[in-house]
């Protein structure tokens, strides 16, 4: 519950679930208008696995309501998702989205790349790099990526629950700049006086790394499929498939980064 303390100021209820509890999880979705659903993530808990943070608890969700029939469901997924995917994470994610498309429910499924905001774990990895004297990048950063800022996405989220689309859809929610994650890490860094010395790593060297982490330690195979995943490019050539649809313009790179970062000069 730590992380949601940042909640209490907005007067919110915040109810403590055990998604394994069937019992508790009805009794606290009982009467909801609207769910949106955003457990899981690339980053588990200690001893959970990929498929119990992100399928496991969607699938106890979707017992739960049965009934109840919510007028309204989102869900965050990523770009890449898939049942038959090799990587753990997007096929947790594909698991997660049929069943979700199964339930027939009115709402959104958003597939969302890199989310930058205050706080959040995408912003905390690129910090941690920018502050470290010497900084190990995956491939030298040329991966491309298509960043979307925390508040745009709350800000779509806010969009689908008040007017939820039915069928439910699948839509993919990316920022309108691509550019490389070493340049987002240089963008940073500027905002903040910092000259990391960034060192590249062989990309399969990483994979191999991650094998043999895996193979000594089966539950390494999440930082092995996060690692996957964050250097694997899932670009969106329109820069958001549903931009156009949107009541508001998605911020490119350098609004989003002054937004986080407004005591600083722009890079």
């Amino acid at each position: 519950m730590d992380r949601a303390e940042a909640l209490r100021p907005l007067a919110a209820e915040l109810i403590e679930i055990d998604y394994s509890a069937p019992l508790a999880l009805r009794e606290a979705v009982e009467g909801a208008e609207a769910i949106v659903h955003l457990a899981g993530g690339l980053k588990t808990r200690p001893g959970e696995t990929l498929w119990e943070s992100n399928c496991g608890t969607t699938i106890a969700l979707l017992e739960a309501i049965k009934g109840i029939r919510p007028r309204c469901f989102i869900f965050l997924s990523h770009p890449g998702s898939d049942l038959d995917a090799r990587n753990g994470y997007l096929q947790s994610k594909g698991i997660a989205e049929k069943g979700i498309l199964d339930a027939a429910l009115p709402g959104a499924i958003f597939r969302v790349p890199m989310i930058l905001g205050q706080g959040n774990e995408s912003l905390e990895r690129i910090l941690r790099k920018v502050r470290a004297p010497v900084a190990p990048l995956v491939g030298g950063g040329s991966v491309r990526v298509q960043p979307v800022s925390q508040t745009d996405v709350v800000a779509a989220i806010e969009w689908a629950l008040s007017n939820p689309p039915m069928p439910m859809r699948t839509m993919g929610l990316s920022g309108p700049d691509t550019v490389t994650y070493a340049d987002l890490i240089g963008r940073v860094a500027r905002r903040l006086g910092k000259r990391p010395k960034l060192i590249p790593v062989p990309k399969f060297l990483t994979r191999l790394t991650g094998w043999a982490a895996e193979a000594m330690s089966p539950a390494a195979g999440g930082d092995r499929a996060a690692l996957d995943t964050i250097f694997t490019e899932h670009i969106d050539p329109s820069g958001g498939s549903i931009k156009s649809e949107l009541p508001f313009t998605l911020a490119p790179v350098n609004e989003t980064l002054n937004r986080i970062f407004p005591m600083t000069e722009s890079g």
